[in-house]
């Protein structure tokens, strides 16, 4: 169990460091060194950092329990909604070119690492274009798509995301 618990931190750490680093490297080397747990176990490490974060921030009119999962909901299911609409938009764009475990990759590291200062309201200025500059780096490196594909599919996917959640404002929020 321990000796399992550290490898985890050890890929944890390792990926914080190259995403930092060497995003570029690290996307060219995602299909052959990650997996499912690994990358699962990276989001919801970034996700539970975020919402105790969050919470540590200010004084909210619901319970802590309440708001922390509202703030992992959130930040896990940001990534979840992310990576499909940009696999559906990659899929009817350019055809089925990778798989969406790859997708879902770049979206959890791109994501995950952002996550570590979007706790900021302040920070969402430079933690956004970060994230989606690693997706297009990722796309680039890991999926080997040329740029104009890549920003294609970003900017569609961007534009489909920003309009859903306009809509659900809109229909939620009185």
């Amino acid at each position: 169990m321990l000796e399992s618990n550290l490898k985890i931190w050890q890929f944890y750490s390792y990926s914080l460091i190259q995403l930092l680093i060497e995003p570029g490297q690290f996307f060219k080397e995602l299909p052959e060194k990650t997996t499912v747990r690994k990358t699962v176990g990276f989001m919801m490490i970034c996700c539970v950092f975020f919402t105790i974060a969050s919470l540590l921030t200010g004084a909210y009119a619901k319970s802590g329990w309440v708001m922390a999962i509202i703030f992992f909901a959130n930040a896990a299911g940001m990534i979840v909604i992310s990576s499909g609409l940009g696999y559906i938009v990659m899929v009817i764009i350019l055809g089925k070119r990778t798989s969406f475990f790859v997708i879902f990759s770049l979206y959890v590291f791109s994501s995950g690492v952002t996550l570590f200062l979007s706790w900021l309201p302040f920070l969402l200025w430079v933690t956004e274009p970060w994230k989606w500059w690693l997706i297009y780096t990722g796309f680039k490196t890991a999926c080997q798509f040329t740029g104009k594909q890549a920003l294609l599919i970003l900017l569609v996917s961007m534009t489909i995301q920003f309009f859903l959640l306009y809509s659900a404002a809109i229909a939620f929020v009185n």
